[in-house]
C-alpha cells in the first residue's frame, strides 16, 4: 500500500495562520452590554491597555489612565460600579433614549415637558454655580452666537434683575406648567413673564428668561 503524504500548508499561508492563532477568539465587543462586560473584566484582570482600548480616552492619556487604575481598590470599585449599572444601560442621542430591559432595548417615551424642564434645570444650576461654560452651551443657537461664556457672566453681573429672573425661573420650574409645541416649550413666570426654550437638533435650548 502506498502511504499518503501529509497535507502541508503552503508557506504563504503561515503568516495568516499565525495571526489567527495569536488573536484567537478576541474581537471588539459589538453591543453596549458586551463592551461594558469586557471593560469590567479587563480592569478586574489588570489588563489596563485592553480596558482603555474600550474607552474613548485618547492614546495620549494612556499614562494617566494606567496610573489611576494602578491601585487594585480603585479597579475593584470601578468594576463593581460598571457591573451594577449594566442592567440599566441606556443609549442616548438627540431626541432619543433607549433603555435595556429584560425584553430587550426599548425606546423611552418621555412625558411632554420632561425634556425642557431638564434643560432649564441644568441651565439654572449652572448659572447658580457660576459654571458659565455649561450655561452658555445650553443657550439657543442665536444666543450662543451672540455670547461667549465670559460675556454671559458679565451680562448676568451687570443686569440688576438677573438674580430675580433666575429665582422666578426656578420657582416656575417647580410649580409651573409647561406648554410644549413641536418646536418650542414655554413655562409661565409670574403674570406676564415666561421662560422660552426652543428645540434644536432634537434638544431643548434656553431662548429667553423674562
Amino acid at each position: 500500500m502506498s502511504s499518503t503524504a501529509p497535507h502541508r500548508l503552503p508557506l504563504s499561508s503561515l503568516p495568516l495562520l499565525v495571526t489567527l492563532v495569536a488573536t484567537g477568539c478576541s474581537h471588539t465587543p459589538a453591543g453596549p452590554r458586551e463592551v461594558a462586560a469586557a471593560y469590567a473584566r479587563a480592569l478586574e484582570e489588570n489588563r489596563l491597555a485592553d480596558a482603555q482600548a474600550l474607552t474613548t480616552a485618547p492614546a495620549e492619556e494612556r499614562t494617566a489612565f494606567q496610573e489611576h487604575y494602578a491601585d487594585a481598590s480603585v479597579r475593584q470599585a470601578r468594576v463593581a460600579e460598571v457591573r451594577a449599572a449594566v442592567p440599566e444601560l441606556q443609549a442616548r442621542a438627540p431626541a432619543l433614549t433607549l433603555l435595556q430591559t429584560k425584553e430587550g432595548w426599548r425606546v423611552i417615551e418621555e412625558k411632554q415637558g420632561d425634556a425642557p424642564r431638564e434643560t432649564l434645570g441644568r441651565f439654572l444650576g449652572a448659572v447658580e454655580a457660576g459654571d458659565w461654560t455649561t450655561a452658555w452651551s445650553l443657550l439657543s443657537d442665536p444666543l450662543r452666537a451672540r455670547y461667549t461664556p465670559e460675556r454671559l457672566r458679565e451680562d448676568f453681573k451687570r443686569e440688576p434683575l438677573a438674580t430675580e429672573r433666575v429665582r422666578r425661573a426656578r420657582l416656575a420650574l417647580k410649580t409651573g406648567q409647561v406648554k410644549v409645541t413641536a418646536t418650542e416649550a414655554e413655562l409661565p413666570v409670574g403674570k406676564d413673564g415666561a421662560v422660552q426654550l426652543v428645540r434644536e437638533a432634537g434638544e431643548y435650548r434656553v431662548a429667553s428668561i423674562e
